[in-house]
Parts: C-alpha cells; structure tokens; sequence
C-alpha cells in the first residue's frame, strides 16, 4: 500500500514538471543563421519588398530569408499568387529553383533565385525600415562619442595655456599705452 501511495506522489510530481518544462519550451529556438538553403514546403508565409525581392518565413519559428530574384518577367507585386518550384525541394543559391507568379502566368514567366540570405531579427527590422515597411528605429544615447586610450600608452594631459610674454619698458616697470 505504501508502494502504490509513493507511486502516486512521484507520478503527480512528474507531472507538475512537466507542465513546466513545457511551458518554458514555448520561447523560439534560434534560427539556422549558417544555412543559405531553406524546404520549399517549410515556407510559412511572405512579405513581397519589391518586384526582385521577398522576405520568406520559414518553419514553426518563422525563420526569415531574404531572397533575391531574377528574370525579365519577374514581377512579385502583379502577381495573384508566389509559390516556389524546385526539383530536390531546397531552395538555395543560384540553384535551379523557380519562383511562380501565379495561375494565369505563361511558362516563361517565371523568377530565378538568385541569391538566399538568412537574416536575424535586427536584420529584418534593418530590411522593413530600407524598403519603408516599418519606421526606423530612433538612434540611442546622445550620439556622442567616447575615445578610449590603449591601456599601455599614458592619456595625455591638456596643456595650460601661458599668457603671452610682453616686454617689459626700460625702466623695468610694465608697459601702459596711453592715448
């Protein structure tokens, strides 16, 4: 009977950490800001910048990469829908991954990828506020700046400044001009 009583305890108790741990697994994990690949079917959502130029959100975390398009049909903003098509199923760097513009584009009209980027949070806000999405962010402190000295040398001291030397009349008295 004590056996069953400390079961209960131990299992009740797992239970209460549990439910704690899993609360605090809710904080995003870090993006992988190393790759320049991403799965075309982990793309959660778009935020089009220019005609070239998208930011894609990938995986539960939302992960953003810039990604740079080319072709002479390339027109993000008229398009009805943006879906990429890639063989392998990684879009990268000037690999053979397509990006379509929509249901009623013709076969040549279609966007090249060019160049991927993963970006992190500050890079994002840098990205929105060159492209007019967001307002820049305010600069901080009072702009000035602070010079500081390598330990090994000794800071210079301000020289005094010296009142200029007059000479002085023949006869050793100072000089008075008068008018």
């Amino acid at each position: 009977m004590r056996a069953l009583i400390v079961l209960f305890a131990l299992s009740v108790a797992g239970c209460a950490t549990t439910a704690t741990d899993t609360a605090q697994s809710v904080i995003r994990t870090a993006c992988d800001q190393h790759s320049n690949c991403f799965s075309q079917n982990a793309v959660r959502g778009f935020e089009i910048l220019d005609d070239t130029t998208l930011v894609a959100f990938v995986g539960a975390e939302r992960c953003p990469y810039l990604v740079r398009l080319d072709g002479f049909f390339c027109n993000l903003r008229m398009s009805a829908y943006v879906g990429f098509r890639d063989f392998d199923g990684r879009i990268c760097n000037l690999d053979r991954s397509l990006l379509v513009g929509g249901p009623f584009a013709r076969e040549d009209e279609y966007c090249e990828v060019r160049q991927v980027e993963p970006l992190n949070d500050d890079e994002l806000l840098e990205t929105f506020a060159s492209y007019g999405l967001v307002e820049p962010l305010p600069a901080r402190g009072s702009g000035e700046l602070e010079v500081i000295e390598d330990a090994g040398e000794e800071p210079a001291e301000p020289q005094a400044e010296t009142a200029p030397v007059i000479p002085e009349a023949e006869s050793g008295g100072p000089v008075s001009e008068s008018r």
